[in-house]
C-alpha cells in the first residue's frame, strides 16, 4: 500500500504491528504509515485484488 500523504510504500506487515491502533472511538479502521503517522482507509478486499492485477500488468 502506498501512503496517501507521504507517497512511501507501507509494508504489508510490520514488526509489532496491530491491525488497529485501539485509540480511535468506535475502533480504528485505518492503517496508519508508520513514517508520517497519516490514517490511511483500509482497502476492500475486492480493491485489494484488482491493485495487484494492476501490479502485475506492469
Amino acid at each position: 500500500m502506498i501512503c496517501g500523504m507521504c507517497g512511501r510504500e507501507i509494508p504489508d506487515e510490520l514488526p509489532g504491528q496491530e491491525s488497529r491502533c485501539g485509540t480511535c472511538p468506535g475502533g480504528c479502521r485505518k492503517i496508519h504509515c508508520p513514517y508520517c503517522g497519516y490514517g490511511n482507509p483500509v482497502l476492500p478486499g475486492y480493491l485489494k485484488k484488482i491493485e495487484k492485477k494492476k501490479e502485475g500488468d506492469k
